[in-house]
């Protein structure tokens, strides 16, 4: 899918996110871009998580005025910047 056609438009917003994966401990890293959808976060290590898998993020969402927000979401993308996740709603499965 092309930006263009892009479900959410991304917004570029540097906010800190407390990144959880498995039973490892949490760790603090920086988005790059985020919409409704999903976010980018820059990694240097993207490849220890692997594609399809879930993470959880907590963050104080910035297009929520701010709310603190958990979120699961799934590793859709991998660049050499980072990765990307789309948030899931448990209610979807």
């Amino acid at each position: 899918m092309s930006e263009n056609q892009r479900r959410f438009p991304r917004e570029e917003i540097q906010i800190e996110v407390e990144l959880r994966f498995l039973e490892e401990n949490a760790r603090t890293v920086i988005t790059r871009d985020m919409s409704e959808g999903g976010l980018f976060l820059r990694l240097n290590d993207a490849a220890h998580y692997p594609m399809g898998e879930m993470v959880n993020l907590r963050f104080k969402n910035p297009l929520d005025d701010y709310a603190h927000t958990q979120k699961d979401a799934i590793i859709v993308r991998h660049t050499e910047e980072g990765m990307g996740v789309a948030f899931i709603e448990m209610e979807e499965f």
